[in-house]
């Protein structure tokens, strides 16, 4: 009896412990998480001392460019069009405190529901799969936080107006499908606002959905203006959320200033608006009122509350450049790094869109053109062919700055445009304007 236990015993040490193996794998794991975590956090100092040292020498180059805005000359009617809930107090956030202050109710309005972003809507709903009434759930509260905020920044709720579009189809529908529907709403919008000064997304975000809404809107205004709903085209100013490493250093710090990108001040004047502590206190409260976004964003969102806030004049340029370094698409061949319209006064103008790679036949390449002198449509989608010799593809558009007859306002709006399985990835518009033919009656 005692022989056979042994002989058992022996083939039960003969067995592999898979137990015993798994725990030295996981072991492994978690020595190496370990350490990595462990290196992360010696790195970090270097990197907050890093940001800290371009921060001032960014601060070095760009305050020569700075001044201070022109209260006076927004005149007493002043609307804010945003993409998102959220960017209206992200951007403006400290403008609109100035504004209620001196006795001016701003007109706010949010083309999107942020309906689009998928993450949020998993941690928020706590849903595996978002179907419709996910997506109308997560507006609504969306829309819920955007009044709060606004409230806390006192603006009545009859000052906001949410338009409803998706964020997810919005870029499409104006770009590719050529829709009106947005743009018609924008122009009764403004044609009842009757505005002194607007305030729009920047040009050169990163964003698609804000760079659409950009082009969107400066389409609207040119519409407007040219249907005698507007009777003086209004000053615009465009403000910038997305772009790299903006704003720098991210995160809190509300005794910073918010600096403008290098490789833009020479594209804008660019203004600044000094924020009081005060008013700094509130723009973070009313950032916190956004909880869907904070668990995922809180970061970046918390980096505009600074001691200033930043906006940007366009300047009437035919040559719009991208960062260098930094792209904005993944793949080099859907990224638009430079779009080139000389303004020669000839019928057609030669439109030159330049990538960061080279063009690929599984991308759609574009150009949406908008001019209320055009004759119908007055919104056109050119698609541009993709040649696997060069970087640059090129087209021939209706030159704009000719004045037609009747006369009216020599401007447009050229949107260049990357896109795949009918998904716009990039966009970047451009506004060439004849100054001499455009009344801001200011």
């Amino acid at each position: 009896m005692m022989m056979r236990r042994k002989g058992k015993h022996k083939r039960r040490l003969r067995q592999p412990n898979f137990s015993s193996a798994r725990l030295r794998r996981k072991r492994r794991v978690w020595r190496r998480l370990f350490w990595l975590a462990l290196l992360s956090l010696t790195a970090l100092p270097s990197v907050h001392w890093a940001n800290r040292l371009l921060y001032h020498k960014q601060r070095t180059l760009t305050e020569p460019f700075l001044s201070p805005l022109p209260f006076r000359e927004l005149g007493d009617r002043i609307a804010i069009i945003v993409p998102h809930p959220d960017d209206e107090t992200l951007g403006c956030g400290g403008l609109i405190q100035w504004l209620v202050r001196k006795g001016t109710l701003p007109h706010i309005a949010i083309v999107t529901d942020g309906e689009g972003f998928d993450v949020a809507i998993h941690l928020t709903l706590h849903d595996w799969r978002i179907s419709p009434q996910d997506r109308h759930t997560f507006a609504s509260l969306r829309q819920a936080e955007t009044r709060s905020a606004l409230k806390l920044l006192g603006v009545p709720p009859d000052h906001g107006h949410f338009f409803g579009f998706s964020e997810r189809t919005l870029p499409t529908d104006w770009l590719l499908r050529c829709d009106w529907q947005p743009l018609q709403a924008l122009v009764t919008w403004l044609a009842q606002v009757q505005p002194t000064a607007v305030f729009l997304p920047s040009r050169f975000d990163d964003h698609p959905v804000h760079a659409a809404v950009c082009s969107l809107a400066w389409a609207a205004l040119l519409q407007a203006h040219d249907q005698n709903a507007l009777p003086h085209l209004p000053r615009v100013f465009e403000v910038l959320i997305h772009y790299g490493e903006f704003p720098r250093p991210q995160g809190l710090n509300a005794h910073l200033e918010l600096l403008p990108p290098t490789d833009l001040l020479g594209h804008a004047r660019w203004y600044q608006l000094p924020l009081p502590l005060e008013f700094r206190r509130r723009k973070l409260n009313a950032i916190r009122r956004y909880k869907t976004q904070l668990p995922l964003t809180g970061r970046f969102l918390k980096s505009f509350v600074r001691a200033n806030e930043l906006f940007a004049e366009p300047l009437p340029l035919w040559q719009q450049r991208d960062r260098k370094g930094e792209p904005r698409s993944l793949l080099p061949s859907l990224d638009i790094v430079q779009v080139n319209c000389p303004s020669a006064h000839l019928p057609t103008a030669q439109l030159a869109v330049h990538l960061r790679g080279n063009p690929s036949r599984r991308f759609l390449y574009g150009v949406h053109v908008f001019s209320p002198s055009s004759d119908k449509p007055l919104i056109q989608s050119l698609p541009v062919q993709p040649s696997p010799q060069t970087k640059t593809l090129s087209c021939e558009i209706p030159n704009f700055s000719v004045p037609s007859s009747p006369p009216c306002s020599p401007a447009a709006v050229i949107t260049a445009f990357t896109a795949y399985k009918n998904r716009v990835m990039d966009i970047a518009p451009l506004t060439p304007m004849a100054t001499d033919g455009v009344d801001h009656g200011l």
